[in-house]
């Protein structure tokens, strides 16, 4: 190898040696700056770190980072450095096809060198006399494609199913705007939620004899690249901060709420409780027996209060009122009704000793003097113990079972008129019934006990009821009460819920 070949080589080498050079030391610009990045606590200190570091860095003397006005559809200068504001803060620079080639960056998606622009249209070039610049937009991180964000099907779409998740800079596409023309489809974009560019790098190396090269261009694509990744990063965190805090706020609220809460429900359960035990105090605390008849009830509420009424008490000698009623609904109105109808019935028993013309006067009072959507069923009757009679009425009320014990035959009493509380007319019938002592047995109930359902939304009906009375007949009152109730238990399920009140009245006369 002669020498003219060696110089050759090692001329070569050189070059090469330079060009790594030159790219290591942007490769260490690059990661020097992105260190700075990462330690700004602000995005205006990311975009400041980018603008000085070009300028001072990588010797672009005059930099303008400009952002989208997407009410005015326009660029507006956001931070610059190496001019004057009075030269910057007034522009604006139309999105349109006519913004030229800044605009034409943003939507294109990609760095554009602009050398010796024509000063009669370009704007840099008349207003600041810029003979070569280069603009490249800053981009978000696309995270979801865009006919995924916008359930898109327009599978024509270039953009749809693309490798290129950036759809806005893809020739044809956003099939799903409709737009008529490159304006339109601007506009389109940017209202869009996939359209991620945050704004557009403007620079120039004005009096600067310095031309724009391809390792310019990497190292300022490397480091804007990595602004727009930070910057979306440092956007992201602050999101989900104000999340945190809205949350830990929220969550304050709520403890306070429900504190307020606990301290209301535990007014209600007191209120509850009081009102549970004002009711209890206006059923019989034990059912009333004499000579002449046994009697044994057993009520259950669907709530800690409920709607019904049952009672056995003494309005003369040898004669006893005996009554089940039930109020529509349950809870704490239908218990204030029901007191109503124990008062009203009490005061009117001792004077008239016709079970229907007392219904008719408590009737009456009800539409005159009590404003309310609820109604009564109610069976009201008269046992005289000494001639061996009942007397009875009943106002809607389900049917009462009459039980012979000795021959086991059941007979039902059904409504002989309308509900207590609705109407003037309650078309109410009265019955008089001789009985055998020793050998009736009355079986009184309000329907929370036969419209009881189980898992399989079947009815403890009536004849479930009439069958499980029959079983009972050899035992006293009491105990078949209790029997019955067990039969429905266990019909319905042991965790079983009332969903109505219960009541269930069994006499033997």
């Amino acid at each position: 190898m002669n020498f003219a070949e060696l110089s050759q080589q090692y001329s070569t080498l050189q070059q090469h040696n330079e060009q790594l050079k030159t790219q290591l030391m942007s490769y260490s610009l690059i990661y020097e700056l992105t260190k700075v990045l990462h330690s700004c606590t602000d995005q205006d200190g990311i975009i400041k770190t980018v603008l000085l570091g070009i300028q001072e860095i990588i010797n672009f003397n005059r930099v303008i980072l400009f952002e989208i006005d997407r009410q005015d559809f326009t660029l507006k200068p956001k931070s610059w450095v190496g001019m004057q504001d009075a030269e910057v803060k007034d522009l604006s620079i139309p999105l349109g096809f006519e913004g030229g080639d800044i605009t034409d960056a943003v939507f294109l998606n990609r760095h554009l060198i602009v050398e010796k622009p024509d000063k009669t249209s370009d704007l840099f070039a008349s207003r600041f006399n810029s003979s070569d610049y280069l603009v490249i937009p800053l981009i978000n991180k696309v995270t979801r494609k865009c006919w995924e964000v916008r359930n898109c099907n327009k599978k024509s779409c270039p953009a749809y199913g693309g490798y290129n998740p950036y759809c806005w800079s893809i020739p044809n596409s956003g099939q799903l705007l409709n737009a008529t023309s490159e304006d339109e489809k601007r506009k389109g974009c940017i209202g869009c939620a996939c359209f991620k560019v945050e704004g557009v790098f403007w620079m120039d190396r004005a009096g600067r004899d310095l031309p724009i090269s391809s390792d310019d261009i990497t190292t300022l694509s490397g480091v804007i690249n990595q602004a727009g990744l930070i910057l979306e990063n440092f956007r992201i965190f602050n999101a989900l901060e104000k999340a945190n805090l809205d949350l830990q706020s929220a969550n304050s609220q709520l403890t306070a709420l429900n504190q307020e809460l606990r301290v209301a429900q535990a007014k209600i359960n007191t209120d509850l409780e009081h009102a549970r035990s004002i009711q209890q105090g206006l059923l019989p605390q034990g059912i009333l027996s004499a000579p002449g008849f046994s009697a044994g009830a057993k009520y259950i509420p669907a709530d800690a209060v409920g709607g019904d009424y049952y009672d056995v008490f003494e309005i003369a000698p040898n004669v006893y009122g005996i009554v089940v009623a039930d109020v529509s609904g349950h809870g704490i109105s239908s218990a204030l009704i029901m007191s109503m109808v124990k008062v009203l019935l009490k005061t009117h028993a001792t004077s008239q000793r016709s079970p229907q013309k007392t219904l008719e006067i408590i009737n009456e009072t009800f539409l005159s003097e009590i404003k309310t959507d609820n109604f009564v069923t109610i069976f009201y009757a008269l046992l005289d113990t000494a001639s061996h009679t009942i007397s009875y009425t009943s106002a809607g009320h389900c049917p009462v079972l009459m039980l012979n014990k000795l021959t086991g035959d059941c007979s039902q009493i059904k409504a002989d008129g309308l509900f207590l509380g609705i109407f003037p007319d309650m078309m109410l019938k009265e019955t008089r019934y001789s009985y055998a002592p020793g050998a009736e047995r009355l079986l009184l109930y309000t329907d929370g006990l036969t419209e009881a359902r189980n898992p399989s939304e079947d009815m403890f009906e009536l004849s479930q009821l009439t069958d499980a009375a029959k079983a009972t007949l050899k035992l006293g009152p009491n105990q078949a009460v209790d029997r019955i109730l067990a039969k429905q238990k266990a019909f319905c399920g042991t965790n079983l819920v009332p969903e109505d009140d219960i009541t269930l009245l069994v006499i033997d006369l």
